[in-house]
């Protein structure tokens, strides 16, 4: 007696191969058989007649670290058809946290996932984490990479220099560490302070350790702007030197200026590809990314942290220098003057912590400016200093024809690097990513085939992980199962609207146990701490 069986849907397997009508029977959160199943006896039998039965699909660059443990339903992933979630992206997570760097932590922390409901953040070790994880429950599996920025914190602080031969044995230990405890790789965030202070040489060094243990390195370049190449360039190097397998992060090109670029990009990683590097790229399927303001701050002004940042802001000789370079500069730097490359109009405040700013929301940085009589660098020197650098910005910068050569190309897969804010707007790919893929890109534009896109979102980031038991349908892998409505799925979350329910998205099943069903959860938490075998 089998626990579940799927009836007669249309199994798209997560290989790229051509669907084909099927049943799926499953037991003790694991399939057993795929083909016609007619004799077979279940407890429980659903229907999916004209239905996708799809392998759940893998967030594979999520910043769902505190999430997960505050809203364990995770319902803006489920919705989607999210069976599993990556966090620990750009250099950000909640591991490997020091007692002594635990102020420093949490203001670097804060600035990203906001505030914790219970005051606290942060852990000592993956373990730590996983073990709240499991106390807690959740209806989505986690996966977990090192974060570089936490494991500078966590010896240096934020000091602005090369770490001393002590400092980078500390660093290594904990970063092997936590890979031996089953950590997927680790992050870089080289836009943001701590992680920018690191150059080439250490990253090297770190990624030796990684690729020593089988791991993976994933970035957020240093700039996807005007120095996008040579970005690209730095992180080709690394992953030779190391011999390590490479993940670039939300590969765009950002800025009118910059427009075409993302095809150069292409050919780039392609040529490196074909010459040996291990190399791959996610992407999140809008022409708009989401981020801290604190990366409009020129990376000098956060040495020490954010409360250094805002030191800095209210005494008014530094204040002028950091209006000067945010104004001009800075020579030789690969600091992305975000602002200059696609216009204050273009910077939307996406998210403040204080009512005192709350009318700053869904405005861009110019309106605000203009309604406050500022210029609007001062606007928002002086907003990061009101909310102690917890906003969130959104930044219209990318060109349609570069994000849709970037998404048909064979290295992508699909990310949503959404950020859940509560009692905020966030940006809709946090609600919408999926099923605009499958709905904006596969059925209405035809840029993609359904059995390709569905690759890019199971198989492709599954084997790339290490994740080797999920992301296609086939006897013995786990149970996790997106089924849907090819006709109806669409995201309909909008920049104003954000947190609006996707359509389409029929049933959702994680380790064999339903977790969505018609568009209702139904109180089963049968996620699991992912490590990488």
């Amino acid at each position: 007696m089998m626990d579940m069986i799927i009836k007669n849907g249309k199994v798209v397997d997560g290989s790229g191969a051509p669907w084909y009508r099927g049943d799926i029977a499953i037991k003790d959160g694991k399939i057993v058989s795929i083909g016609k199943l007619q004799h077979e006896q279940a407890e429980k039998v659903i229907l999916a007649d004209g239905l996708i039965v799809a392998p759940g699909f893998i967030d594979v660059h999520s910043h769902d670290d505190l999430y997960v443990l505050e809203n364990r339903l995770l319902d803006a992933k489920v919705r989607q058809g999210i069976t599993t979630t990556i966090i620990g992206n750009c250099g950000f997570g909640l591991y490997p946290v020091v007692p002594e760097r635990q102020k420093l932590f949490d203001e670097y922390a804060t600035s990203l996932f906001g505030q914790p409901e219970n005051g606290h953040m942060g852990f000592a070790s993956l373990d730590d984490f996983y073990h709240q994880l499991e106390r807690n429950g959740a209806a989505v599996n986690v996966g977990s990479l090192v974060a570089h920025g936490v494991l500078r914190i966590a010896v240096m602080g934020f000091e602005n220099r090369k770490p001393t031969d002590d400092e980078m044995d500390q660093m290594k230990s904990l970063l092997r560490r936590e890979l031996r405890s089953g950590a997927i790789g680790m992050s870089l965030g080289l836009i943001y302070a701590p992680g920018t202070y690191a150059d080439t040489d250490e990253l090297i060094k770190l990624s030796k350790v990684v690729a020593e243990e089988g791991g993976i390195i994933t970035s957020h370049m240093r700039n996807e702007s005007f120095r996008l190449l040579e970005s690209i360039e730095e992180m080709l190097t690394i992953a030779r030197e190391a011999d390590v397998p490479l993940e670039i992060s939300h590969l765009k090109a950002t800025g009118v200026p910059n427009f075409g670029k993302g095809k150069e990009a292409l050919h780039l990683i392609a040529a490196a590809k074909q010459e040996g590097v291990d190399v791959t790229f996610d992407q999140y399927p809008y022409p708009a990314g989401s981020t801290t303001a604190i990366v409009l701050m020129p990376p000098w002004s956060l040495e020490g942290g954010v409360q250094q940042l805002l030191a800095r802001i209210r005494q008014e000789d530094t204040r002028q220098r950091i209006k000067r370079d945010m104004t001009n500069g800075i020579e030789g730097s690969t600091w992305e003057m975000m602002w200059e490359m696609i216009g204050w109009d273009n910077i939307m405040i996406c998210a403040v912590e204080t009512q005192r700013n709350k009318d700053c929301e869904g405005n861009s940085v110019q309106e605000m400016a203009i309604s406050r009589n500022q210029d609007p660098i001062d606007f928002v020197l002086d907003l990061v200093d009101q909310e102690d650098g917890r906003i969130i910005t959104i930044l219209f910068q990318q060109d349609q024809a570069d994000l849709e050569a970037i998404m048909v190309h064979d290295l992508q897969m699909f990310g949503s690097d959404g950020l859940p804010l509560k009692g905020k707007k966030a940006h809709p790919r946090l609600y919408g990513t999926y099923p605009r893929v499958l709905g904006t890109y596969v059925r209405d534009n035809q840029l993609l085939t359904l059995e390709r896109a569905i690759f890019k979102m199971t198989h492709l980031p599954a084997n790339r992980l290490g994740l080797m038991d999920r992301g296609l349908l086939r006897p013995g892998m786990a149970a996790d199962i997106t089924i849907f409505n090819a006709d109806k799925v669409e995201d309909r979350s909008t920049y104003a609207i954000p947190d609006t329910k996707p359509e389409g998205i029929e049933m959702v099943i994680v380790n064999g146990s339903v977790v969505l069903q018609h568009g209702q959860f139904t109180d089963q938490y049968p996620g699991v701490p992912l490590r990488r075998q």
